[in-house]
């Protein structure tokens, strides 16, 4: 049994309500004289299986916690390992040798092996972007139509399938070509990140309050740091002593656990099909919903003629690098620059990840509490919470154009430490930005604008990973310092966001939840 979006207690859907129309007796034991419809029937009625799911909003929200966090830090386990496999069999093909014949990892640090590396893993990332993209839309519109359950479900066993192709290509790179680990993008046809969070963001929505959404989400975003935050510290101790795959087959495993433990989570969309279970009458349904989706993206994009909507849309365009340039590309980076083990480089990441969450945690809520106050001297404070978010999304996008110019110069690891630090003051960015951001629409829009903003985001992942890899090349090829240009060009990425940031604009008077269209919030901004 289930609760309805309100949270009360009318039954509406079970885990043993059957997924198709079926006759009483279609649960029957497995027959031979059974006809393939009756045998689906039976398979879809599911009557002798009893799952316990969750249905409070703390129970699902504590469930929740736990998937995110495993799920995470799975992520993370992914990284380090994945990087030395790949390292290693590009050296094995590049100086000819056997596969499973000792090399040592410093010689696999030639220029030629990293730029190979960098583009493996850049058309990697802009296929699993692309294809996420691609199905976004379809994907969203299956969640409205057979629950917000399945497509999770579905996301997450997609990526099962990608760390599974991943560790098949690597396991046999004896006959199997390193490039064709790029078949593993065909696991984001699954859904992908914008599906599954699409589908965990529902449903919070449908069970916690109002009152206590945004609180909620932002324990998931911290749940997620957490384990973002461990992991690469815990895979640079276990690869120290066990080696790559060891991990690799946590890793996997983690992401199973993950993907099972949705069993416990309740669907939580009330299903109103036709009583008839006509054919016909779904596939009406499914079009009439299909067209429905178009005609919002369609007015989603009315909302583009917002000036500073269409200033934070070019923000998200150009944001994707300064967070890709910590993660894969950071490990290869350092162990190539700093001449470490890759085995290592996770508790770099993990000191940025400490540093992050202590300035969302701390640093972020202190300094948005002390300049609205009125005792603070007024050259420092600011007059409402709309103008603080402007005022300190600013101060973010500086923090990140000051972060990775320091990373691109330092000459050790302990300022390239430094570096990180100074970049993890703009965490809070992207929390500002879209507080911006929704104060320019109607509440009618503002989940539509979330969307455009993340198929943007993810949209700006088919170039940004190819647009590091290239200037990772090109620094090599010039020797020298040079070896920094990657950082550099995300330094310059972030005084275009700081450029852009200081034309965009409070809304014009306090519309609150003031029911207006983007047309209307338009013609207020430019007057």
């Amino acid at each position: 049994m289930t609760r309805d979006a309100t949270g009360d207690d009318e039954i509406t859907v079970s885990e043993r309500t059957p997924l198709v129309g079926a006759p009483e007796d279609a649960a029957s034991a497995w027959k031979p004289g059974h006809s393939r419809s009756s045998t689906l029937a039976s398979i879809a009625s599911l009557r002798n299986i009893r799952i316990t799911t969750a249905h409070k909003a703390s129970t699902v929200l504590g469930v929740f916690y736990v998937i995110v966090f495993i799920a995470s830090a799975a992520g993370a386990f992914l990284t380090i390992p994945m990087t030395r496999i790949y390292e290693d069999i590009l050296c094995h093909e590049y100086f000819d040798k056997a596969p499973g014949e000792p090399i040592d990892e410093e010689t696999c640090k030639a220029d030629a092996i990293q730029s190979r590396l960098a583009y493996l893993f850049a058309v990697l990332e802009s296929l699993n972007a692309g294809l996420s993209c691609l199905v976004a839309l379809l994907w969203g519109i299956v969640a409205d139509r057979i629950g917000r359950k399945p497509v999770l479900a579905i996301s997450s066993f997609g990526y099962v399938v990608y760390v599974l192709l991943i560790m098949i290509v690597g396991w046999f790179s004896a006959v199997l070509p390193a490039r064709l680990v790029w078949i593993a993008s065909a696991a984001h046809l699954f859904g992908g990140q914008p599906a599954m969070l699409s589908a965990i963001y529902s449903i919070l929505s449908d069970v916690v309050p109002e009152s206590n959404r945004s609180i909620s989400f932002m324990r998931i975003h911290v749940t997620s740091m957490v384990g973002n935050l461990i992991s690469p510290a815990l895979a640079s101790a276990m690869m120290s002593s066990t080696g790559p795959w060891p991990v690799m087959l946590l890793t996997f495993i983690l992401y199973i656990i993950a993907a099972v433990s949705i069993v416990l989570i309740p669907e939580t969309l009330s299903h109103r099909s036709d009583p008839s279970g006509d054919p016909e009458s779904r596939h009406a349904t499914f079009k009439s919903r299909a067209l429905q989706g178009l005609n919002q993206l369609k007015d989603s994009l009315s909302i583009v003629r917002i000036r500073s909507i269409a200033l934070i849309l070019c923000i998200c365009i150009v944001s994707l690098p300064v967070i890709l340039c910590t993660f894969q590309f950071m490990v290869q980076f350092i162990s190539k620059r700093y001449h470490i083990p890759l085995a290592e480089t996770g508790y770099v990441q993990s000191l940025y990840g400490i540093s992050h969450i202590v300035v969302v945690l701390l640093i972020i809520p202190f300094i948005s509490a002390l300049i609205v106050r009125p005792s603070l001297p007024r050259w420092l404070r600011v007059s409402d919470e709309k103008r603080r978010d402007l005022v300190l999304v600013r101060w973010s996008y500086a923090a990140y154009v000051a972060g990775p110019l320091i990373l691109a110069v330092s000459p050790s690891l302990p300022v390239f430490v430094v570096g990180l630090v100074v970049m993890s003051l703009g965490s809070g960015s992207a929390s500002f930005i879209k507080s911006i951001a929704t104060s320019h629409v109607d509440p009618e829009h503002r989940s539509r604008l979330f969307t455009l903003m993340a198929l943007v985001e993810m949209a700006s992942s088919i170039w940004a990973m190819p647009a590091l890899a290239g200037l990772f090349s090109l620094g090599m090829r010039l020797g020298g310092e040079w070896i920094g240009l990657p950082y550099l060009g995300v330094s310059f990425t972030c005084l275009i966001m700081l450029v852009l940031a200081l034309f965009v604009q409070t809304p014009a008077g306090d519309r609150g939840d003031e029911e207006s269209t983007p047309e209307q919030d338009s013609g207020a901004e430019h007057t």
